[in-house]
């Protein structure tokens, strides 16, 4: 195991500029973190503003180096694997093709190091230090992994920052305080804590180890856990260490800039802080508003709370951001969000060009020793039979179906070359890996002619998709073999977070159910669903 300080150029990476440059401040850092990327190279892209991808990231931090003092980008680690599990056999060489390109985008990250979350072990210690690219990988306790680092003293320019993770060693306020001691006395002007908590429930878990972050002299905790990468938000704890957590799946980079001077490093409120307690305070006056209609006994009482909310939303909006004292350690956070006003790095778009053309070829190629069709189901369990049969008893609501965007589900990962993935397959066509489903990448055509040109064979989200496989239901027309009221959370199995951002099933809904598919059709009427709007998914 290593501990010795390694200096790192934070920038090594990236591209230096010709024109002359002023001496870089020995006071001033720009840290950048990415955690919880959890294997997603890029966004879906089969729903409109998505976030997050490699060549945006790259892009980002690119920019950034051109304009900002002493840049350094670290990975917080859970890095190459959306689970901690080992990937099912089926998908293991795309996971471990994935992994490795993850990895590779490093260099034009020009990171300076990764720690080493239980994520990143999916596949055990041997795959893990094998994808370590130059790149240092900061020990996290998690498993032994040959080659990794307990402390690194990095480089953002002149200013030296102490790096290193914890979180699985059976005493992690000792290990932090040895750790932080260490880094010290090497000579880190910033330590930085990239945490891994044990539980289920890591920010909670990473704010009861906060006391003895600050014990050992920690400066500032990033958190690279968490517990949904898709789906949990960007949050701050603006305590002393200050703890931050970026939402993960890549969406979002965690920004610090800190200012060196006097004590421990503490967090200064930001633009973006005071915009998110305005809409905390309109969220709190809309609520207010809606209690009116329904007790209009308290108006009085209401209409007093509304004013008063009303009033701080006026004050904070006037207020100039408070400033931290002179002379003193301060640092802003602020989670930059990587839409497409990011851009798009040339270098890493080829390498994801690369990976989507290697994961089609390897995926049609395991294709041609799988089975022609899916088992057949057991004695006493559903199949699937595809839209055409449905529509022989539901032709109306089959209607309605093939003009809504479940209707062009897989057109939607043809148009942006992903048919042939493993990752995305699942929810675009009908029975992944299920009795009358589909087993075959190259087979979503086969079984079943489909309806009104939608729906060939299993592609696009059927019927079945959400009322479940109907061959009892062809045989019992009762309808208590097949799902009659499907809840938001079924939905949500595709519709999360990072790949439909913005979902609202309220909103949704009358999109898929309307006069001949679940109201019925007043005579004459016609079965069509609403128009979707711009952001419908």
């Amino acid at each position: 195991m290593r501990c010795l300080p390694l200096l790192i150029a934070a920038a090594c990476a990236a591209p230096k500029p010709s024109a002359p440059q002023q001496p870089a401040p020995a006071d001033r850092a720009t840290l950048v973190f990415s955690a919880s990327v959890a294997g997603q190279i890029v966004p879906c892209g089969c729903s409109p503003d998505q976030r997050g991808g490699l060549p945006r990231a790259v892009a980002y931090l690119r920019k950034l180096r051109e304009s900002a003092p002493n840049v350094l980008f670290v990975d917080a680690g859970d890095l190459l694997f959306e689970s901690a599990a080992r990937p099912h056999p089926q998908t293991l060489t795309q996971k471990q093709l994935k992994a490795r390109t993850l990895a590779a985008g490093d260099s034009l990250l020009g990171t300076g190091a990764r720690a080493l979350g239980q994520r990143d072990l999916a596949l055990g210690a041997a795959f893990a230090a094998e994808t370590a690219a130059g790149v240092p990988l900061l020990d996290a306790g998690v498993a032994p992994v040959p080659g990794t680092w307990t402390t690194l003293l990095a480089s953002a320019g002149p200013v030296k920052v102490g790096l290193f993770a914890t979180g699985f060693e059976a005493d992690v306020a000792a290990t932090m305080a040895a750790r932080a001691r260490g880094l010290r006395e090497q000579g880190a002007r910033i330590v930085v804590l990239l945490l891994h908590p044990k539980g289920e429930n890591a920010f909670p878990a990473a704010q009861a180890l906060l006391p003895a972050a600050k014990a050992a002299g920690v400066d500032l905790v990033v958190l690279g856990r968490r517990d949904d990468p898709a789906a949990d938000p960007n949050a701050k704890d603006p305590g002393l260490p200050p703890l931050l957590a970026v939402e993960g799946n890549g969406q979002s980079l965690l920004r610090l800039d800190v200012h060196l001077g006097e004590g421990p490093v503490a967090l200064a409120p930001t633009a973006e802080d005071r915009d998110q307690e305005v809409k905390g305070l309109d969220a709190r006056i809309e609520r207010f508003r809606a209690q009116l209609a329904g007790a209009p006994q308290r108006r009085v009482q209401l209409e007093a709370k509304i004013a008063e909310l009303e009033e701080r939303k006026r004050a904070v909006l006037a207020a100039p951001p408070p400033q931290p004292a002179p002379g003193t350690s301060w640092a802003q956070a602020t989670f930059v969000p990587l839409g497409k006003e990011a851009g798009a790095d040339a270098d890493a778009q080829r390498l994801v060009d690369a990976y989507d053309q290697k994961v089609t070829q390897l995926n049609l190629a395991e294709a041609q020793r799988q089975p022609e069709s899916c088992p057949p189901p057991a004695s006493d369990e559903p199949a699937f039979i595809g839209v055409a049969e449905c529509a022989k008893c539901h032709e109306d609501a089959a209607r309605f179906w093939s003009a809504t965007k479940h209707a062009h589900a897989y057109d939607t990962l043809v148009q942006v070359k992903k048919q042939f993935s493993l990752d995305c397959i699942q929810c675009h066509v009908t029975g992944w890996q299920q009795p009358g489903g589909v087993c075959r990448i190259d087979r979503v055509q086969a079984s079943g002619p489909g309806f009104d040109g939608k729906g060939v064979g299993r592609r696009d989200v059927q019927c079945e998709n959400c009322h479940g496989p109907g061959s009892a239901h062809v045989k019992d027309a009762t309808g208590g073999s097949i799902r009659r009221e499907v809840p938001a959370s079924f939905c949500m199995r595709c519709h999360e977070p990072a790949n439909s951002p913005h979902f609202d099933d309220a909103k949704y809904r009358p999109y898929i159910v309307g006069p001949g598919h679940g109201l019925p059709l007043a005579k004459g009427e016609k079965a069509r669903p609403q128009p979707g709007g711009p952001h419908h998914e």
